[in-house]
């Protein structure tokens, strides 16, 4: 072949090669232009594939304005006063003595063994300190108080006679008798005289001489004796003898106010004003010292010792307020039996083992009317109180990233959230403190773990 036909030959292949392409291109890139100017059929179906001819958009429609709104529902920013509470069970008890306090029982004996004569009580009774209760066959004390009173009005009538000594009588026989001694001294004296002279004369014997000097001395002892007798009427009685009387006085006194004892004891009276809870002896049975008679319980004094954290009292805990419930009132309308007491005491010892501590809790006195000894009571003791505080429902506080209670307030469609302090926690509400926050504020209750932290979010409620 000839080398100019060998060159057309090239040059038509590379301009045939160009047509290809440009037909390809513009089938590719105008494909819907050319089938739209050819017949509907196989071969615009054809061409429509062979490019990037697609269907014609459909005309949008107008956006959803509640697509990105997030749903929640909402609460509100309240003011109230909330309570922290301390829980324990004990059961109800008479109150143990105190200063200036009845018991608030009593387990009556009796003080001297004996037979029971009467029962004047019965179980349910009230009865005032002083009432009796039971008494004893008292025949043998009252007839040893009788003998021991005879024997003590005897001791007065001694006595009051030793005391009466002088009387005017004894010195007016006393005074005679001196006066008779006197009067034989005289005349013995006078005889004496005389028979000195005679003596001096011989007239007579030395033993007449003799016997009146005999007869005046014995008169003169006489005259002593008077004189000592009239003395002794004048000092009696004297100090020993008054001294011996009164101690005979004093021990029949001491006898007579044992047999009036005894006799007492046979009547057992009630020591406090109670209620008779039990009887436990009928007339005509013999009783000991050991064996109770009579229980008695005063219903307007009882008490509840429970257990408690110590950790979770104040420093002050006498005198708070507690509420006491029956442990099957679980609900707060089952509550009928709710009884307002207060901390009177604290132990001073901890239970090593759990920590805990016995706290008494003083009932009123109405509460005898709906709780009985015996009975297992709950008590909530009010350990704080904070009063006037933002509160918001337990569930409108959630934690953020860092672990930081928040709640997200809701002004119109936009929901905020905000760093908060919580507090104390009762019937659903938690107490909050923060800025910008007040009273009446709208907050998320459910839906609040949806919101964008520290950024605004749109919402919308859901009723």
């Amino acid at each position: 072949m000839k080398p100019m036909t060998k060159t057309l030959l090239k040059t038509g292949s590379l301009v045939l090669a160009a047509g290809v392409l440009i037909l390809a291109w513009v089938l590719y890139f105008h494909n819907d232009l050319i089938a739209g100017h050819m017949p509907q059929g196989t071969l615009q179906n054809i061409v429509k594939s062979v490019g990037q001819y697609v269907e014609p958009a459909a005309e949008e429609s107008e956006p959803d304005p509640n697509l990105n709104l997030i749903p929640v529902r909402l609460g509100k920013v309240t003011t109230e006063t909330l309570h922290r509470y301390i829980d324990g069970y004990g059961m109800v008890a008479p109150r143990p003595p105190r200063k200036g306090a009845m018991s608030g029982s009593a387990n009556i004996a009796s003080p001297v063994p004996g037979v029971a004569a009467k029962v004047n009580c019965q179980i349910g009774q009230k009865v005032k300190a002083g009432d009796v209760l039971v008494e004893l066959d008292n025949r043998l004390a009252k007839s040893a108080e009788d003998q021991a009173a005879a024997a003590l009005a005897q001791e007065e009538q001694a006595l009051a006679a030793l005391k009466a000594t002088p009387r005017p009588l004894q010195l007016q026989i006393a005074q005679l008798a001196i006066d008779k001694a006197q009067g034989s001294v005289d005349f013995a004296q006078k005889n004496y005289e005389r028979q000195k002279l005679l003596a001096a004369e011989q007239s007579i014997s030395s033993k007449a001489l003799e016997q009146a000097a005999a007869d005046l001395a014995a008169a003169r002892n006489d005259l002593e004796v008077a004189n000592k007798q009239m003395a002794l009427l004048k000092a009696s009685p004297t100090p020993e003898e008054l001294q011996q009387e009164e101690a005979k006085l004093r021990q029949a006194t001491a006898t007579l106010a044992t047999a009036k004892m005894q006799a007492q004891l046979t009547t057992i009276t009630s020591p406090i004003d109670a209620t008779v809870m039990a009887i436990n002896v009928n007339p005509g049975e013999s009783i000991d010292i050991t064996r109770t008679l009579v229980s008695l319980v005063a219903l307007d004094r009882l008490m509840v010792d429970v257990d408690v954290p110590a950790s979770e009292l104040p420093a002050q805990p006498e005198g708070l307020a507690v509420v006491v419930t029956l442990t099957s009132d679980t609900k707060p309308e089952d509550q009928k039996t709710r009884i307002d007491g207060k901390v009177t005491f604290v132990s001073p010892q901890v239970e090593a083992k759990n920590g805990a501590v016995m706290v008494g809790i003083d009932l009123p006195a109405e509460a005898g009317g709906v709780l009985l000894p015996g009975l297992t009571v709950r008590a909530r003791i009010v350990a704080e109180e904070h009063k006037n505080v933002l509160a918001v429902p337990r569930e409108a506080a959630v934690l953020n990233e860092n672990g930081d209670p928040v709640i997200a307030i809701v002004t119109g469609e936009t929901a905020v959230h905000r760093e908060v302090k919580t507090g104390l926690e009762e019937n659903g509400l938690i107490e909050i403190s923060g800025k910008d926050i007040e009273s009446g504020n709208q907050v998320v209750t459910q839906g609040a773990f949806g919101l964008r932290a520290l950024q605004q979010s749109r919402v919308k409620v859901v009723e």
